[in-house]
Order: structure tokens, then sequence, then C-alpha cells
């Protein structure tokens, strides 16, 4: 498969469109613009994904995209998710499923965003409007090959979409598309908590949604990975070994708070990306003030003790969540202040905390083992009081 991608301006981000969901797939053949390249709009492929591209890719300061804009492609890649389900259980013999998820672009997506389609090119609307409700209808008689078929037109349609809509300024902002993932990501996290509970799947059409829809923020991150600055490498192999993580978590019906736990981690490594706050990102006010760095390394002490409980009942599960929480929803808002002040006590830390422990919870080593480690820990993070109390 091939996916054609948009270089940024900046190289941080670049938009895919009508990637089909493949969870088994691990790596896609980029094509990229040359160093001389200035396109301004979307080229559709006749598979039905976006052909778009801009100038050499170099760094720049990232700036807040437009919401509407957001928005929309937001739900363009929502939609590409469920098409993307539809075809995969129409491959399995699901045809029930198949057809929930080829009624959700109509159901729950397509109003948001007929209304802007229809201000710009309304036979453009029309034509995708009918398009995604013969789809519906097509699934119990269509061959899968004849449902994918329908469903690249679809891509084309929702390329052209993009195409007419979305400015070029918008697309080569570099915090676009981390905006996009951002948003995807706090939509799977919501499906996600409808579908499962106490590892068992409720909602099944919902934790395919889930499913799809970190599929398709995981692809938007990848395919500009490597043409983010090297400057933000440590945040990039966060992002990426966050996402394993996260569809790890997935696949083995985790509890839904280990998941939101992990999706936050991931758009708080984009947020230090790009320079914009969390909330920018999700498109969510801030309804929390900055916590006192010190109050954080208090409460992060006080998982840690949690843990050692945990563990020491054998509730090793509960200890590698707690171990999580105590880094992604704790940690990780000290490292930068704390980085100005001792990047070297800041790093050993971090390694100490995001590695090595959950490394040791997963090899089950001794109850004395987690003790002095986490004590040693400790004792990093009353230096870090210290230091940050100055």
């Amino acid at each position: 498969m091939v996916l054609v991608m948009l270089l940024s301006s900046s190289g941080l981000y670049a938009l895919t469109y009508g990637v089909p969901y493949q969870p088994q797939q691990q790596s896609a053949t980029i094509m990229g613009a040359s160093a001389n390249q200035n396109t301004t709009g979307v080229a559709t492929s006749p598979n039905g994904t976006s052909n778009l591209a801009n100038e050499t890719a170099t760094a720049s300061t990232a700036t807040a995209p437009d919401v509407t804009f957001i928005e929309f492609v937001s739900s363009i890649e929502q939609i590409r998710g469920h098409l993307d389900q539809a075809l995969g259980n129409k491959e399995s013999g699901n045809d029930t499923l198949a057809q929930t998820h080829a009624l959700h672009p109509i159901e729950e997506v397509y109003t948001s965003i007929e209304e802007l389609i229809v201000s710009q090119n309304g036979t453009l609307n029309q034509s995708l409007s009918v398009a995604l409700q013969d789809l519906s209808s097509s699934v119990p008689n269509a061959t899968p090959e004849e449902l994918g078929g329908q469903i690249d037109s679809i891509n084309m349609l929702l390329d052209n979409s993009v195409q007419t809509l979305v400015p070029s300024s918008e697309l080569t902002n570099p915090a676009f598309n981390a905006s996009v993932v951002a948003r995807l990501l706090h939509i799977a996290g919501h499906e996600y908590e409808e579908a499962v509970a106490n590892g068992t799947i409720r909602e099944i059409a919902e934790y395919q949604d889930g499913q799809a829809f970190i599929h398709r923020a995981e692809s938007i991150f990848n395919s500009s990975a490597s043409n983010i600055n090297q400057s933000m490498a440590h945040e990039v192999e966060e992002v990426n070994e966050l996402f394993l993580n996260l569809n790890t978590a997935v696949t083995n019906r985790d509890d839904p708070g280990n998941v939101e736990t992990t999706i936050n981690g991931i758009i708080h490594e984009l947020a230090e990306i790009t320079g914009l706050s969390e909330s920018q990102l999700t498109g969510e006010e801030s309804g929390t003030e900055e916590q006192d760095p010190v109050a954080i390394i208090n409460n992060i002490k006080s998982l840690l003790t949690q843990l050692i409980a945990e563990y020491r009942a054998e509730n090793y599960q509960g200890a590698e969540s707690i171990a999580t929480e105590a880094y992604l929803e704790n940690y990780e808002f000290i490292e930068a202040p704390l980085a100005q002040r001792d990047q070297q006590l800041m790093e050993q830390t971090e390694v100490m905390l995001r590695e090595d422990l959950r490394q040791m919870i997963t090899q089950r080593v001794p109850i004395e083992q987690i003790e002095q480690h986490i004590a040693m820990i400790n004792a990093n993070l009353d230096r870090a009081t210290q230091i940050l109390s100055q």
C-alpha cells in the first residue's frame, strides 16, 4: 500500500487520507514532494488517497490552526474509520457489523460537515451523501471487492471535500495534524469506555470504532514522524512507544482508565512537540489550574506506595497501571521544569520510572527489588523537590 502525504512547512506532521484499517500492517511506503515542489491543492489518486504535497520541510513555530477545519478533517477521518471497519467486517463475513459501520457515517458524522460542503459545492455534497447512503444498502448483496470499490469512490469524494474546504495554509500548519490526531484519540477513548468493562467487550461496534480511530491517528502521526526535527526525537520515541502500549491495551481489553491514561500521554507529547496546550489540541477548555511541581512529586510518591501494596498482593496488572499513572499523569508534567535545572536527574528518574519499574513488574521480580528500586526513585524525587522549591 502507498500512503501519499502532505509535508508541513515545519516537517512535524503529515495528514494521510484513505488508509485502510489493517492492524497487522507494520510499515508503508511514503511518497513525498521534492524539495522545490509547491502544491496548493489536493490531487486525488485513482484509489481514493489524497495526493498532498508542499515545499521543503523546515522547522518553524507552530501556530494555532482553525478549529472549524480541524473538526472538519477529524470528521472526515472518523468517516474513513467507519468505512475501514465496514469493509473489514464484510471481508470477515459479518454483514451485520459491516452494515452497522456503513450506517455510522450517515447517522453519526455527516450532518456535522454537510453544511460546510454545501456552502462550497452543492454537487459534491449530493454525490457524497448519495454514495454513503448507497453503501449501507449495498452491504448485504455486494461482494467484498464490490464494497471495497464503493469505499474507494467515497474516499475520492472525501479527498475532494478536503481540497474544496480546507485552505492549504491550514494543511501546512504543523499543529493542524497534531490537533486531528488528538481529537481522534479523544473520541476513541470515549468509544472504548462505552465498549469495554471488566475485560469484556459489551458493545462490539463501539470497540471497533475505537480501534479504527486509534489506527487512523497513528497513521497520521507515523506518516510524518521521520520529518520531525531531531530535537524532538525523544518525544517522537515516546509517542511511538505509547501508541504501541495503547494498541496492546485495546487488544487485551484493558481497563478504560488505563487506555485513557495512555491517550492522555500521547496528547501530552503532542503538546510538547507543537507548543500548543493539551486543551487546544483536543478542543476542550482546560478546567484545571497548573499544579505545583512539589504537589505532583508528592502524588507520585503516594502512588508508588500504593504500587508496592498491589505488587505485594500479587495484583501485577494493578501495579503496572499505577506505574503508568505515576509517569504519564504526573512525572511528565514536571519533566520540563526539572530539565531546566538538572537535565541528568530528569532523564535518570524518567528511565527509572517509565522503563525500569514497568519492566521489573513485567518480569515479576521479588518484592524486595521493587521496594529497593522505588526507594531510589523516591531519593531522586526528593532531590527534585529541593531543586524545584528553590
